[in-house]
């Protein structure tokens, strides 16, 4: 018995003194007896040493280390922990899902180049850091936010076992963030908008078009404007709240989970009241599907049926509907409206606001700004413009060999 650690046929024991006793427990996965291998002995021997070390100070505990009876230890694996942590959480439906994505990845990723140890099997107190890399080196085409929402997962599991007392550090704390490149918004011109709504009117049938309209000239959510009631447009003071969303069928709060006031322009008003002669004395909600008569619960159907259909008829380059949402808030900014304003319309803090429009807070005077540049240009009627080679005073370019 090598370090206190006693290979047997099947299983592995460990032993040390505690309280003037000898312990021996069989050390165990689950119901079924540790395997002797090559990466469980190494654990063994660090649990030993683990042990015999707080022992030593008066911080050992049977009861923490080996709450089964018989003497028989069933330590807490990833895959355990992470079931424990995700339990929990008290999250939307649309959050546990993206979360349970997460905790399969961990409880399948393999951790030795063999691929043979699944993370999910290891005893947490045996994860290390060269693990959790060879796990995510397992999705090897994955993007850089992609990686940093599975981390999020395992980083918040581990913090609890850390909390709990399961584990003395998080072995996830020297794992670096991975770099990513966010998309920029991807906005359509007030032009394209346009052409898009007449195209919706032309072929569709009217709630469709006035649907995409609202869209366009509010910068609603698409699980707010789905979610949207008539209870909540006040038409004398033009405005509405937006107090819910529907994500996948599901209602629930706002994105931020804070009701805001949005006011109502003329667009969007002409809208509502082109709506009313369609669902208002209905089930409550503005926007129905008209073939079921019923409310939306997905805008994939609608993406699927006539918005995709009809930026591709315009021959338009396509983009999601959640762009015009982009849409609107540049539209904002164009028409010099004040940034806190839009912010509030938007649902966004002021800070994000800027961060995510900054491109356009100052895009009404970037023509104006190239305007001069070009004014430069043409002052100092330089060889290399566009005009010099018109007329011919731009010498072709020679070139040397070199001996």
């Amino acid at each position: 018995m090598a370090n206190g650690v006693e290979l047997r046929a099947a299983s592995i024991r460990i032993k040390f003194v505690f309280e003037g006793k000898t312990h021996k427990p069989t050390l165990m996965l689950g119901n079924e007896p540790m395997a002797p291998t090559v990466a469980n002995v190494k654990y063994a021997t660090r649990l030993g040493a683990e042990i015999r070390e707080r022992i030593k100070h008066g911080t050992f505990s049977m009861a923490e280390y080996f709450p089964a009876s018989g003497g028989v230890a069933s330590p807490t694996t990833v895959g355990m922990q992470l079931d424990t942590w995700l339990k929990g959480q008290r999250i939307e439906f649309a959050t546990r899902k993206s979360y349970e994505s997460s905790v399969r990845f961990w409880k399948a990723a393999p951790i030795d180049g063999a691929g043979v140890t699944m993370m999910g099997t290891l005893p947490l107190r045996a994860l290390r850091h060269s693990h959790i890399l060879t796990a995510l080196a397992s999705k090897p085409l994955a993007k850089g936010k992609t990686i940093n929402n599975l981390m999020s997962v395992l980083r918040l599991a581990c913090g609890l076992a850390v909390s709990d007392k399961l584990l003395a550090e998080d072995p996830t704390s020297e794992v670096k963030a991975a770099k990513h490149q966010k998309l920029q918004p991807d906005p359509f011109s007030a032009e394209e908008a346009e052409r898009i709504i007449a195209a919706l009117a032309e072929r569709n049938d009217p709630q469709e078009r006035n649907y995409f309209e609202f869209k366009f000239f509010t910068g609603l959510r698409s699980s707010e404007t789905i979610a949207l009631r008539w209870a909540n447009v006040d038409f004398a003071r033009a405005e509405m709240l937006i107090s819910e969303a529907i994500v996948r069928g599901r209602a629930k709060g706002t994105k931020t989970n804070v009701a805001r006031v949005v006011k109502l322009n003329s667009r969007a008003l002409a809208v509502l009241q082109r709506q009313k002669a369609h669902t208002f004395l209905a089930d409550g909600a503005v926007f129905h599907c008209p073939n079921t008569g019923r409310a939306w619960t997905r805008e994939e159907h609608m993406t699927r049926r006539f918005w995709a259909p009809t930026l591709k008829r315009l021959g338009m380059r396509y983009r999601v509907p959640y762009s015009t949402r982009h849409s609107y808030a540049t539209m904002m900014l164009m028409a010099g409206m004040r940034p806190a304003f839009c912010a509030r319309q938007m649902g966004h803090s002021l800070e994000m606001f800027i961060r995510v429009y900054a491109r356009w807070l100052d895009g009404a005077s970037d023509d104006l700004e190239m305007a001069r540049l070009e004014q430069s240009f043409a002052a100092k009627k330089s060889p290399e413009s566009p005009q010099a080679f018109s007329e011919g005073r731009v010498l072709p370019m020679t070139v040397t060999s070199k001996r």
